[in-house]
């Protein structure tokens, strides 16, 4: 099996290489690793940009160009409530791209909705899932997505009351709907870099250290993947 693994950022992916034997090529302006993963072959891609768009291209390259049979997305979010601790891991359930607004259109849908989609909160893989949570129990949450970085705690609280989530982050919607589009199943494995009140300060101050349980975390997941 070949697993394809997305980080949005460099320092999110250094779990993965730190000590690991790895060849790294280029394709176009994104950054390729090969390595070993739990017996499987791994090819980790990371784009030049952070965004929705970036983590979408990015996870096309790996499926059509490197015939990923499953994605793996790392990495670092924000908190939308207090009970979203500092540091704390989390799996994703589904995903709102909150940005979505077509309802001056479209009447009857509403913001976050895609029509080719059932509803505003588009669903992850339950397979994958169930399998990360028979290695180790994980909070399991709805993330907000779209490119913003949110820093304010009333927005994040909006975020929260209106779309039902934990988290936020800037990828989340690029890498599962690329997936959703191209039948590949993904799991999208979450580290809270930076509190409800935390803001930027907070993220530039542990945004490294969350990163780093990602790649232990990996090889125990893909152990159970056949």
């Amino acid at each position: 099996m070949t697993i394809g693994i997305f980080t949005a950022m460099e320092k999110e992916a250094q779990s993965f290489l730190k000590g690991s034997d790895y060849t790294h090529t280029t394709c176009g302006a994104f950054n390729i690793y090969r390595f070993e993963l739990a017996g499987h072959d791994a090819v980790l891609c990371c784009p030049p940009s952070v965004g929705e768009i970036a983590g979408a291209a990015a996870c096309q390259l790996l499926i059509s160009k490197f015939k990923a049979d499953v994605i793996l997305n790392f990495g670092v979010v924000g908190a939308l409530t207090e009970q979203s601790s500092l540091l704390s891991t989390v799996l994703v359930k589904s995903v709102v791209h909150y940005d979505m607004d077509t309802t001056q259109i479209d009447k009857g849908v509403t913001v976050g909705r895609y029509g080719c989609f059932d509803d505003v909160a588009v669903e992850c893989d339950k397979t994958l899932i169930d399998s990360a949570l028979s290695v180790v129990y994980l909070p399991v949450v709805t993330c907000a997505s779209a490119d913003k970085f949110v820093s304010d705690a009333h927005q994040k609280t909006a975020l929260n009351q209106k779309f039902g989530a934990e988290i936020c982050d800037m990828e989340s919607a690029g890498v599962l709907f690329a997936c959703k589009f191209n039948n590949v199943p993904c799991l999208l494995v979450k580290c809270i870099s930076d509190s409800l009140f935390g803001g930027s300060g907070e993220y530039e101050q542990n945004s490294v250290k969350a990163a780093e349980g990602f790649m232990s975390l990996a090889s125990a997941i893909c152990v159970k993947l056949q």
